[in-house]
Order: C-alpha cells, then structure tokens, then sequence
C-alpha cells in the first residue's frame, strides 16, 4: 500500500492486525515522480473536492509491475489522461492509490483473513498529514459495503512516522 500505510484494527473484539507497507508497488512515491513539491501537496489538497470520485481512472505505479493485489509483473502505470488541472491530477492520483488500497483488503478478506474487511485503518507516514486524503480513503473504504456495516474509520496514528509500525512489530512477541 505504499509507505503511508500503517496497521488496522478490529475494535469488535480488540484484536489488531498488523499491515506494514503492504506489498503494493502502488504508493506516494509517485507524487515525487510527478513533481509534486510539499508545499503543492498541501494547496492542492485544500482545493481538491473528495466527497465524490474523479473521472480519472489512475494505477498510479512510479514503474512497471505489480505484487499485489494482482500479481503482475508486466502491469503498467496508468496516469493518463492527464488533466491541465494539477489539482485533478493529484485528486486521481490520490483516487487510484485509495483504490489500490480497498481491493487489497478486498483480497485479503477472499483469502480468508478475520475480520473480511477492518473497520479501523490506522494511518502512518507522509499520508497521514494530508486530512482530505484521509477523508477521501475512509469515503472509498465505505463503498461497496454491506448495507449496515460498521462504517470504516481512517485515523492518523499516535506516531505517524511510517517505521513506526515495523518498530512495533519488532518489538511485539508473535508466535
């Protein structure tokens, strides 16, 4: 899920499982591949309308192949068309990494993984500052769910920094 993914946990039964980094080749690198400074991020983000989706249907990988959730080795990064709007692209940008995102907890939930979908991401790491991606995840989370499902929660971790999470679990005992 790219380096902006921390842990989720499963408030029903106070159980957590841990997802560091994912095993996407999708993530925030590409936002430095397309030249988007900290200070762009922000503005853009500020203007940026998430409560509804892009027309921009984006793979935002920085190169070719993927690991998951497809294992592909010959996918390619799909980033265009590319609007004259820098806002619209990092909203599409944004969009497909959030997208990424779902059909691999998706994917984890068809291989049998408990509980089938998190209802709480705990986030870490550069995308953890940005407030209208987080909404703008947790508003992708929601769709496609079951009718009364528990809404899923996208929060900024306690400690954002993105080793965080492997500290942690480093740090844990599982057997």
């Amino acid at each position: 899920f790219g380096e902006n993914k921390g842990a989720e946990e499963n408030d029903s039964d106070s159980e957590e499982a841990w997802l560091v980094g994912g095993a996407s080749n999708v993530g925030c690198g590409i936002l430095r591949k397309e030249n988007f400074s900290n200070d762009e991020l922000k503005i853009l983000s500020e203007e940026m309308d998430v409560t509804k989706d892009s027309e921009l249907m984006y793979y935002p990988l920085t190169k070719r192949g993927e690991r998951f959730p497809v294992a592909d080795g010959a996918k390619e990064p799909l980033l265009t068309p590319k609007p004259d709007s820098r806002t619209e692209y990092l909203k599409g940008i944004f969009q497909g990494i959030s997208y990424v995102e779902k059909q691999a907890f998706q994917a984890l939930g068809n291989l049998g993984v408990d509980p089938l979908f998190p209802d709480v991401v705990w986030t870490c790491g550069g995308g953890s500052k940005n407030e209208a991606w987080i909404k703008m995840r947790q508003r992708i989370l929601e769709s496609g769910r079951d009718e009364g499902a528990t809404k899923v929660k996208v929060i900024k971790a306690n400690n954002a920094e993105a080793s965080y999470g492997a500290a942690v679990l480093a740090a844990s005992s599982f057997v």
